[in-house]
């Protein structure tokens, strides 16, 4: 009896979840494309907020996130300084593989075939010599993202209710996962704060920043603030993925993008955009949001 009632609770959470999936997808496809093309990077922002822990992370390159060369695990007591070096060490062998790959040797061990597999077949070799000088570290964040599904319960819902009321989509309720895993009094080394983590040049434009008083770890007027500054973007910017894009990158950077390239598609811009600001964290705001959604 025990195991058929085991059962009968693992179908009922199962048909919940996929339930929530589905209308989780629905919503997107009304509100926020999910163009098939970044469907590899929504897998891997899955894979972050899900697989790997902060005690973690993935080895990869920043442009093919299906490139992903191996994941690191470290011991929960070891020293930031180990730990750096082990990262480093880790990029620096898999640049030297790929630069033996792109030099068309064809005595490729055991380890570099693996690894020259990982990538599409006919690559050419001056794209792993891009590759030798781009390997990236991702920390994990699935422990993070457990911890912020269980603070979100206090705030989503009015959250969403506050989005709601102001004509904006409530799936918007999801950003503080990308941005603070639900976190009202966090930190960026870069000094952006709070639960919905706004620098104090924009935060400035929405509420109360002083030697008082600092409403960004108001959870309630930072939210507020979040969804006036959204309102904004979309205005400016005319689409949600753009308007969320942009509240990483700017409204002006983003607006820079649609005149550079001719376009408001989120695939063409995260593709094709050449900033010296629009970084990795601004490429994959969008697609991170959408994982996070997920």
């Amino acid at each position: 009896m025990k195991t058929l009632h085991r059962l009968y609770v693992l179908l009922l959470v199962s048909a919940f979840a996929f339930g929530f999936a589905a209308a989780a997808r629905a919503a997107e496809t009304q509100h926020f494309v999910r163009p098939s093309e970044l469907e590899r990077d929504i897998a891997f922002w899955r894979r972050v907020y899900t697989e790997v822990t902060t005690e973690g992370g993935m080895l990869h390159d920043p442009e093919d996130l299906s490139v992903v060369y191996e994941v690191l695990n470290f011991p929960s007591d070891i020293a930031p300084k180990t730990r750096s070096k082990r990262i480093d060490d880790a990029k620096k062998k898999y640049a030297r593989i790929l630069d033996r790959i792109a030099s068309g040797a064809q005595d490729l061990s055991e380890e570099e075939q693996r690894v020259q597999a990982l990538w599409p077949k006919g690559t050419r070799r001056s794209r792993f010599e891009q590759a030798s000088e781009e390997v990236r570290f991702q920390l994990g964040q699935a422990d993070r993202f457990r911890e912020g599904l269980v603070r979100s319960g206090a705030w989503r819902n009015h959250i969403a209710d506050t989005f709601e009321r102001m004509g904006l989509p409530r799936e918007l309720a999801a950003l503080p996962h990308v941005e603070s895993s639900f976190n009202t009094y966090a930190y960026s080394k870069v000094g952006a704060a709070g639960m919905w983590q706004f620098m104090r040049s924009t935060g400035r434009r929405f509420l109360r920043i002083d030697a008082v008083v600092d409403e960004r770890l108001d959870p309630y007027r930072a939210s507020e603030a979040a969804a006036r500054f959204l309102e904004q973007n979309y205005i400016v910017l005319g689409s949600w993925p753009l308007a969320l894009t942009a509240y990483n990158h700017g409204p002006g950077g983003m607006r820079r993008a649609q005149e550079q390239l001719g376009t408001s598609d989120i695939t063409t811009i995260v593709r094709k955009y050449q900033s010296r600001s629009f970084g990795f964290a601004s490429r994959n705001f969008y697609v991170a949001f959408l994982a996070a959604l997920e």
